[in-house]
């Protein structure tokens, strides 16, 4: 393999015995190449600068300038380069810290050859991907303005209704006037919901597309995708959770700018995590309708997000926060939350926790199911924000309803008595 080929990497410790340890790790990795080590932040900032390696393995503890700040630095001044933390100490706190720096992935010593080598491949693949995907949209963008929107449901925190939130809302704006082209993702790669919610029973995931993405055009992803009774198209999440890891940011990106280009919305439910694919997701939403709930914890892991969210440059008009399950009896007001997280809460959906778990098990979202509750009526409004759209003065009366399906399946037809 040429050297031009192989993945630079930069090799921060304080520890001269660390630093040599880790270069030995990496002597038998062909596609690797240690082109520098140092041992301390400010040497590391210098030499990143100096040499531009693909990937700094950054030690977090160090005197002078530790791990956080010469990341910050690094990430500010060599904006291609990416850095893995490592660190003694594998607390919650020490990880948010490293992400919010701008650490791609974060190491707990000590850390064998296989698991170091293979993080630097991720690293690396991952910012030669998004190099390739900002090119490729610039180039879709300028070809093609006529495109769709991206939509993205994410939580931080499990637990916020996020997946009925998703369903309901892509039927929301499919009934909005116009008759608009909508889709619904299911990007809960390991453990989806949306076949539940709209009561699918099919055995073609994304990963009939993911294994022919190559093939992706318009007729592949019709076939696999379902049509449901609301006229909305659903690409299902796989089957089970070792399908789910063979999907990959790339093929989320790929599959997500596929879509776009054949619907006026692709609405996309996630996982409340900050892996790959998810971020993925983030990334390429125009809107991401940021779920929140009043729970304190919820509430703790929205600022956190935000905090994210603004190193990663996702501007306000990205981000619609959404007060979900919202309720008076919870004894917090709205504007405290906002005073609390320094963002204005765009929306709130009501608490109706029966009417939704009773939807959910009967595989019929609640807008279809129920219009004119005020939770159907909540999200309906969460459409027309994210939509632009001008509620007209006939809104009275609602857009035709699809017509409800009959229950299926035998727990089904038994919670319809």
């Amino acid at each position: 393999m040429a050297e031009s080929d192989k993945i630079r990497v930069l090799i921060v410790d304080d520890i001269a015995d660390t630093r040599d340890n880790l270069e030995k790790l990496l002597f038998f990795e062909k596609d690797m190449q240690v082109v520098g080590k140092a041992a301390t932040g400010r040497e590391a900032v210098t030499q990143a600068k100096q040499i531009q390696p693909d990937v700094v393995l950054m030690d977090i503890n160090m005197p002078d300038m530790d791990g956080i700040a010469a990341t910050e630095a690094i990430m500010a001044q060599v904006p291609n380069t990416q850095v893995i933390m490592m660190s003694v100490q594998g607390e919650t706190d020490y990880l948010r810290r490293a992400m919010l720096a701008g650490a791609r992935q974060f190491l707990t010593k000590p850390v064998g050859g296989d698991e170091l080598a293979g993080s630097i491949r991720e690293v690396y693949r991952l910012q030669q991907t998004q190099r390739r995907f900002v090119v490729a949209a610039q180039q879709v963008e300028e070809a093609d303005q006529s495109t769709g929107q991206i939509i993205a449901v994410y939580s931080p925190k499990g637990g916020t209704g996020k997946s009925a939130i998703a369903a309901n809302l892509a039927v929301a704006l499919k009934l909005l006037p116009g008759n608009r082209k909508i889709c619904l993702v299911d990007a809960s790669l390991l453990f989806g919901d949306i076949a539940v919610m709209f009561n699918i029973n099919s055995n073609k995931t994304i990963n009939d597309l993911t294994s022919r993405i190559d093939d992706l055009d318009k007729d592949l992803m019709n076939d696999v995708m379902t049509t449901h009774a609301s006229q909305i198209k659903i690409l299902l999440a796989p089957a089970n959770p070792q399908m789910g890891e063979l999907v990959t940011a790339d093929h989320v990106r790929t599959v997500l700018e596929a879509l776009r280009r054949e619907y006026d919305y692709v609405v996309v439910d996630t996982q409340s995590s900050f892996q790959d694919q998810t971020m993925a997701v983030l990334d390429a939403a125009h809107r991401i309708v940021l779920l929140m709930t009043m729970e304190l914890s919820s509430i703790k892991n929205i600022r956190q997000f935000l905090e994210v969210a603004e190193l990663l440059g996702y501007n306000d008009e990205k981000l619609v926060l959404v007060l979900n399950k919202a309720d008076a009896k919870f004894g917090i007001r709205v504007d405290q939350v906002e005073a609390n997280i320094q963002h204005k809460v765009a929306a709130q959906i009501g608490n109706a926790p029966f009417e939704m778990v009773n939807a959910i098990n009967r595989g019929v979202p609640l807008i279809i199911d129920q219009p004119r509750h005020q939770i159907s009526i909540d999200v309906a409004n969460l459409a027309y924000l994210i939509s632009g759209t001008t509620r007209t003065s006939r809104e009275g009366a609602r857009p035709q309803q699809p017509k409800k399906e009959e229950p299926k399946g035998l727990f089904a037809r038994l919670t319809k008595r």
